[in-house]
């Protein structure tokens, strides 16, 4: 099976386009509305999660297409704080997955190189 698509956004925040600038590709969607709020139907531990994985996750990766993803990590983790001990392991490994998706993990987020900003000279305009 093939290796799944890398999103533009991701090729783009590692640095692939300085290099390569030919490898971007136009059409991909862009999502541009944030995160909002989680869903009414949420317990309250679920939604603490949620709350917590949306100020963990690093800067501008969550978006309102993420909403389902992130709901589901949000369940997955109020499960397992719940009864850590009878929590089998392949949920353990989705929401190590859904993490991850997220760069919420070490290895994941170590591929993510952003920009920063550049210092801007406050006497540049005179």
């Amino acid at each position: 099976m093939a290796r799944p698509r890398k999103p533009t956004a991701l090729l783009e925040a590692k640095g692939a386009f300085k290099k390569n600038p030919d490898r971007a590709r136009a059409g991909e969607p862009e999502v541009k509305t944030p995160l909002g709020q989680p869903p009414a139907h949420m317990t309250e531990l679920e939604r603490a999660c949620w709350f917590e994985f949306a100020e963990l996750a690093p800067t501008g990766v969550l978006t309102s297409a993420d909403a389902p993803a992130l709901e589901l990590a949000a369940c997955l983790m109020a499960e397992f704080r719940t009864v850590k001990s009878d929590f089998p392991a392949t949920k353990i490994g989705r929401l190590q997955g859904l993490l991850g998706a997220f760069g919420m993990t070490p290895a994941d987020r170590a591929k993510l190189s952003i920009e920063k900003p550049k210092d801007v000279n406050p006497f540049s305009d005179l």
